[in-house]
C-alpha cells in the first residue's frame, strides 16, 4: 500500500514538475532577501573526536550555525544529551564566533523505530510511530525550552527527513505548531527535509522559520553529484509546496558519494587537491568516482539563490572544507558570490 501511495505521489510530482516548468517558474520571488543566510551545520562528533577545527575567520561569512551531533529526544518527550560534549563543542564554537551575530541553534535528532524489516518504508513507518509518542507526550515542547534557556541558544531545528504516511504527517505538523506556539518570539524553529517528501500544512508552514532544503545526495545520469541543474529542478517541485522561498535555505554539499551511491562520503578538504576541472576524482583504493560541487559550482547555485529571492544557502557540513582564507576554499566561494551581489 505505502509503495502505491508513494507511485501516486511521485506521478503527481513529476506532474507538476511538467506544468511548472512549462511556465518557467523557477520556484523563486525574484527579489532578493535583505539579509542572506550562510547557514552551516557543525558536527560536534568531529570537533571531538576527529580532530576537526573552526577557523574564526570563516564566521565573517557564516551567519547561521546547527549545531549537530549533541543532543536527541526519545518517544517519552525526554531530551538526552551529554553535558561535557554539549560544554566543550559550545565553547569552542563561541571562541571562534567570538563577538560576531551569529544565530546559533540546536539540531534534534528522533528515536529511530523498533522493526527487524529490510524494507525502506518500513523502518520509516517504525520510526514515525517512536516520533508519534514523542510529539504527543505533552513534554516535549517544555524540554526542548529548558535546553534552549540552559545553554543560551538561539532556537531548534528538526531533521526529521521521512515521515511518509499521513498520519506521521498529522502529528509532525501539529506539533510544529504547538512548539513554535511555546517558543514564542524568543526561540526560532527550522526543519530540514527533501523536495519530494513535503507534505507541511499552511499552519505549519507558518510556525517554520527556516526550511533547510537537502538537495544532495542525488545523481544525474553521468553520476554527478547534486549538480546545479538537478538543485533548481528541486527548487521548481519546492515551489509548488507552499514554503516561501524566504524561508528556504538551499543545500549545498561540501562532500560526494560515488557515481553508484555506495557508503562512502568524501569530504571535499580531502579531496581537492586531486580534484579534476570538471569535478570529477577517482579514488585509487576504492577504484570509485565522485563529482564534486567545486567552487565555480558553489557559486553559481549561491548566485542563483541570491537572485530568485531565497534567504540562504545551507552547508553540509562545514567540517568538509578548508578554511575560508584557502583559495580553493568552498564557504569563500559562497562569501565573495554573496559581496558581489550585495
Amino acid at each position: 500500500m505505502l509503495t502505491f501511495i508513494k507511485r501516486i505521489i511521485g506521478f503527481f510530482t513529476a506532474l507538476a514538475t511538467v506544468i511548472v516548468g512549462f511556465f518557467g517558474y523557477e520556484g523563486g520571488l525574484g527579489n532578493k532577501v535583505d539579509d542572506f543566510r550562510v547557514t552551516t551545520y557543525i558536527r560536534a562528533d568531529a570537533l571531538m573526536y576527529w580532530g576537526g577545527e573552526l577557523y574564526e575567520e570563516d564566521f565573517d561569512i557564516v551567519t547561521d550555525v546547527i549545531l549537530f551531533e549533541c543532543a536527541t529526544f526519545n518517544s517519552e518527550g525526554v531530551v538526552e544529551y551529554d553535558e561535557e560534549k554539549m560544554e566543550t563543542v559550545l565553547a569552542a564554537v563561541r571562541a571562534a564566533i567570538g563577538n560576531r551575530d551569529v544565530h546559533l541553534t540546536l539540531n534534534l535528532i528522533g528515536p529511530w523505530g523498533n522493526t527487524d524489516s529490510d524494507v525502506w518504508e518500513d523502518q520509516m513507518e517504525a520510526q514515525s510511530d517512536e516520533h508519534n509518542k514523542a510529539f504527543e507526550s505533552g513534554v516535549l515542547e517544555d524540554n526542548i525550552i529548558a535546553v534552549l534557556e540552559k545553554y543560551n541558544l538561539d532556537g531548534v531545528h528538526f531533521d526529521y527527513e521521512y515521515p511518509i504516511s499521513l498520519k506521521a504527517w498529522h502529528y509532525y505538523n501539529k506539533f510544529l505548531v504547538s512548539l513554535d506556539k511555546a517558543l514564542g518570539d524568543e526561540y526560532t524553529l527550522g526543519v530540514a527535509g527533501n523536495a519530494w517528501n513535503i507534505k507541511f500544512t499552511n499552519a505549519a508552514i507558518d510556525a517554520i522559520d527556516t526550511f533547510e532544503l537537502m538537495s544532495y545526495d542525488n545523481l544525474d545520469e553521468e553520476g554527478k553529484h547534486s549538480t546545479y541543474e538537478d538543485t533548481v529542478e528541486q527548487l521548481r517541485q519546492l515551489g509548488l509546496k507552499g514554503i516561501p522561498a524566504e524561508k528556504v535555505n538551499v543545500g549545498i554539499p561540501f562532500y560526494s558519494r560515488p557515481t553508484d551511491l555506495s557508503s562512502y562520503w568524501y569530504g571535499y578538504n580531502g579531496c581537492y587537491e586531486n580534484i579534476k576541472e570538471d569535478g570529477w576524482y577517482h579514488c585509487d583504493e576504492t577504484d570509485k568516482n565522485f563529482w564534486f560541487n567545486t567552487p565555480d559550482v558553489v557559486s553559481a547555485k549561491t548566485e542563483y539563490c541570491i537572485n530568485n529571492g531565497f534567504g540562504g544557502v545551507m552547508i553540509w557540513h562545514y567540517n568538509c572544507d578548508l578554511p575560508s582564507t584557502h583559495e580553493d576554499s568552498l564557504l569563500r566561494a559562497v562569501g565573495e558570490t554573496v559581496k558581489a551581489n550585495y
